[in-house]
């Protein structure tokens, strides 16, 4: 099974000094019980949805074209929500949920899709732009019937998230986070869904 991981640097797993990030991390979850997965992790850092439109269809096509067993997880959002020099948000709310509603739209017209949230950094902006997007983005999966993981509570709630973020870059945790992110998505029971049963 292909899966094309699309999104920032949450994706990419910048800050984790194994340079895994939860994508590494649950790619290797899912070989260790048998699944034979091919991971592409497509994280871009610093963009933001505008960015991810522009080109995700480009480079998921090539590695999951033709085959009926490739998926894509969308995961991003918070470069939408930091702040520019005039403290506006770097996409405005309402863009960056017609940009989202877009890019599943066409996604889910030749894949499965699944969505993860975008995750807090543990300060009131861009945390409460975040949550607000989070919202948004778990009602735009709804209504097209995909599957959403809203992210922002429990990794505001864990204690290595946002603890590794405030000892490193401001922005970004350390491997502990990562495990923890992965953990989460591990045990989502529609990414369980997506596996399906042992081999």
């Amino acid at each position: 099974m292909r899966i094309c991981f699309i999104g920032d640097s949450y994706v990419t797993g910048t800050g984790d000094e194994t340079c895994q990030g939860w994508v590494g991390r649950l790619s290797a979850m899912e070989r260790q019980a048998g699944h034979d997965i091919t991971p592409y992790n497509l994280g871009v850092r610093g963009q933001t949805s505008r960015d991810i439109a522009l080109r995700w269809h480009a480079e998921t096509r090539p590695r999951l074209e033709g085959r009926h067993d490739g998926g894509v997880v969308l995961s991003f959002g918070v470069n939408d929500c930091t702040s520019t020099a005039h403290g506006q948000s770097r996409v405005p709310h309402d863009e960056a949920i017609a940009t989202t509603q877009r890019i599943v739209q066409q996604a889910r017209q030749s894949w499965p899709v699944l969505m993860i949230g975008p995750p807090p950094v543990g300060r009131p902006c861009p945390d409460g732009r975040t949550q607000a997007l989070s919202h948004a983005m778990a009602g735009i999966c709804a209504q097209l019937s995909v599957p959403f993981l809203p992210v922002w509570e429990p990794l505001l709630a864990h204690p290595t998230w946002c603890t590794e973020i405030a000892r490193g870059d401001g922005a970004h945790p350390a491997g502990g986070g990562y495990a923890a992110l992965a953990r989460i998505i591990h045990d989502w029971p529609a990414w369980r869904k997506w596996m399906g049963p042992l081999p």
